[in-house]
C-alpha cells in the first residue's frame, strides 16, 4: 500500500464496528455505529463519502456526511447518511359538476317597486340533454430518485367515476353525464340526480320572492298577493292563491281556491283544477275543472269548463270554452250578468281578432304608399323633376307597399282558414239544475239571452240559432287528462 493511500472502511464494517443499512426501496441509507472509534483509529481510513460511493450510494448524501464524514463513527447510534426523493402520486381524477347547487334569492340592483325588493327565488336548473357532470382525468405523478441515483417511477392518480341517480345517464363511455329530464340538479352522497319537482315548505311570499323553475313546483302553503310562480312543468298549491300569478307549462291544481281580488291570474298549458275561483282570471289550453263555484271571474279553456261538486255555481264574469261548459247552476236569482261563450277555441278567437287588426294596418299602409305613388306620378306627368326628398319617400313607400301586400295576402288566407273552422264548430252549454235570467249564451256566432228561469237544460246550435233541449249527461273525463 502506498504511503498516502487510505484504507477502505469495509474492514471496520466487517469487524462489526458499524453496519450500513439500505431498505429494499433504496430510498434511504443509514449507518449504525456499534463500536465507536477514536479519531486516531480512523486516521488511516478513507472518507465516509468515498465508502458510500463505492457502495453505489451517490444521491442524497446528508449534511452530516458532507461535514463530519468518517467522524460519525466516533459516536454510537443510528445516522441517516443518504435520503432519496420519493415519487409523488399524481393528482386523482375528479368529477366536475357543471351547475350550482345552492338555492338562493336574486335581488334587483334597482328595484322599482316594493314587491321587487323581495327578489326572485333562484333554483338551480338544467334542461333535458344538458351536461351535468364530467370527469377530470387523473394527472401523471412526479418521479422520484433513490440513493443509488436511479429514477423511481411515480404512480398516476386514481381515476374518478361519475355516480348517477334518477333522471341522469352516462354518455361518452362514462366520461360525461347528461340530464334526461328538465329539473333541479342535486348531488347527494356523490350521486348526481335531476329532480323534476321543487317543493316549497310554506308560502310563496316575502320569505321566498317570486319562484321560477324549469320543472314542476309544489307550494305547501299559499301564493301571496303580488307574487308569482312560473313553472315549465305542473304547479300544485296546497292552500290558496291570492292576487298572485301562476303560469304553468303543464297542469295546475289549487286545493282551496283562487281569490284574486280582480288581479289574480292562473294560466296553464294543460288543465286547471281548483275548488273555488273568485274575482280572478283562469286560462287553460285543456280543461278547467272548478269543484265548487266560479264567481265573477274570467274563465277560458281550449276544451271544456266544468263547474260541479255540491254547489256547482257559475255566477258573473265571462266563461269561454272550445267545446263544452257544464255546470249545476248558471247565473243567480239576483240576475247577475253572466256570459258564456262556447264552440270556438278562445285562442283561435283571439288570433282571429289579432289578424283582423293586422290586416287593417296592412291595408292602411298600402293606401299611404299609393298616395306617395300618385304624388310622384303627377309630378312626372307635369314634367317636374322629383326632388331628393320625394325620391327617398318614394323608395320607402315601395318597400312598405311590397311588404304590406305580402302581409295582406297571408292575413287574408289565414282569416279564411279560421272562418272555415268557425263554420264547422260544435259547442254545448249543459245545466244540471237551473239557469237564471240575465245569462248570455253564445254558441259560435249566435247568442241567446235568458229571460226566464230554465231548469235541466242544454243549449246548442241548430239551423243558425241557439236551441234549448233537455239536459243530457255528456261523456267527459273529469280531472287531469
Amino acid at each position: 500500500m502506498e504511503k498516502d493511500e487510505k484504507r477502505p472502511l469495509d474492514g471496520l464494517e466487517q469487524d462489526g464496528f458499524f453496519q450500513l443499512l439500505v431498505p429494499t426501496d433504496g430510498m434511504r441509507a443509514e449507518i449504525v455505529v456499534k463500536k465507536p472509534l477514536t479519531e486516531d483509529d480512523l486516521a488511516p481510513y478513507e472518507e465516509l463519502e468515498e465508502y458510500l460511493h463505492r457502495k453505489g450510494i451517490v444521491f442524497g448524501l446528508t449534511k452530516e456526511v458532507r461535514e463530519r464524514g468518517k467522524l460519525l463513527l466516533t459516536n454510537s447510534g443510528h445516522y441517516l447518511v443518504a435520503e432519496g426523493i420519493r415519487p409523488q402520486r399524481g393528482k386523482d381524477g375528479e368529477v366536475r359538476y357543471l351547475f350550482e347547487e345552492e338555492v338562493h334569492r336574486d335581488f334587483l340592483e334597482e328595484p322599482e317597486s316594493q314587491k321587487e325588493l323581495f327578489g326572485i327565488l333562484h333554483i338551480p336548473e338544467v334542461r333535458a340533454g344538458d351536461l351535468v357532470a364530467e370527469l377530470v382525468p387523473p394527472e401523471e405523478g412526479i418521479p422520484g430518485k433513490n440513493v443509488f441515483g436511479k429514477e423511481v417511477p411515480a404512480p398516476p392518480g386514481r381515476p374518478a367515476k361519475i355516480r348517477v341517480g334518477k333522471n341522469v345517464e352516462l354518455v361518452e363511455g362514462g366520461e360525461q353525464a347528461i340530464a334526461r329530464v328538465s329539473g333541479r340538479p342535486v348531488v347527494v352522497g356523490k350521486v348526481v340526480s335531476v329532480l323534476p319537482l321543487f317543493e316549497i315548505d310554506g308560502d310563496v311570499g316575502p320569505k321566498t320572492g317570486d319562484v321560477h323553475f324549469v320543472g314542476s313546483v309544489v307550494v305547501r302553503g299559499t301564493v301571496r298577493s303580488g307574487f308569482s310562480v312560473f313553472a315549465e312543468g305542473d304547479v300544485e298549491v296546497w292552500e290558496s292563491v291570492e292576487a298572485a300569478t301562476i303560469k304553468s307549462g303543464g297542469n295546475v291544481r289549487i286545493r282551496r281556491g283562487v281569490f284574486g281580488g280582480e288581479k289574480g291570474v292562473v294560466e296553464a298549458e294543460g288543465n286547471v283544477i281548483v275548488r273555488v275561483v273568485e274575482n280572478a282570471t283562469v286560462k287553460a289550453r285543456g280543461d278547467i275543472l272548478v269543484e265548487e263555484a266560479a264567481l265573477h271571474s274570467f274563465l277560458s279553456a281550449g276544451r271544456n269548463v266544468i263547474v260541479r261538486g255540491k254547489k256547482g255555481l257559475l255566477v258573473g264574469g265571462v266563461t269561454r270554452a272550445g267545446n263544452l261548459v257544464w255546470v249545476r247552476v248558471l247565473g243567480s236569482p239576483m240576475g247577475t250578468r253572466t256570459e258564456v261563450i262556447v264552440g270556438l277555441d278562445p285562442e283561435l278567437q283571439e288570433e282571429f281578432r289579432r289578424i283582423q287588426d293586422n290586416l287593417k294596418k296592412a291595408r292602411e299602409t298600402i293606401q299611404e304608399a299609393e298616395k306617395v305613388f300618385q304624388l310622384a306620378w303627377r309630378k312626372q306627368k307635369s314634367g317636374a323633376c322629383l326632388e331628393p326628398k320625394l325620391l327617398e319617400a318614394l323608395r320607402k313607400a315601395k318597400e312598405a307597399y311590397e311588404l304590406a301586400r305580402e302581409q295582406e295576402r297571408i292575413y287574408t288566407e289565414r282569416l279564411a282558414e279560421i272562418e272555415e273552422i268557425f263554420e264547422h264548430h260544435e259547442g254545448k252549454v249543459l245545466v244540471e239544475e237551473k239557469v237564471y235570467p240575465q245569462v248570455r249564451i253564445t254558441i259560435g256566432k249566435f247568442t241567446y239571452i235568458v229571460r226566464d228561469e230554465i231548469v235541466y237544460a242544454s243549449f246548442y246550435e241548430k239551423d243558425k240559432d241557439v236551441v234549448i233541449g233537455s239536459f243530457e249527461r255528456p261523456r267527459v273525463k273529469e280531472g287531469w287528462s
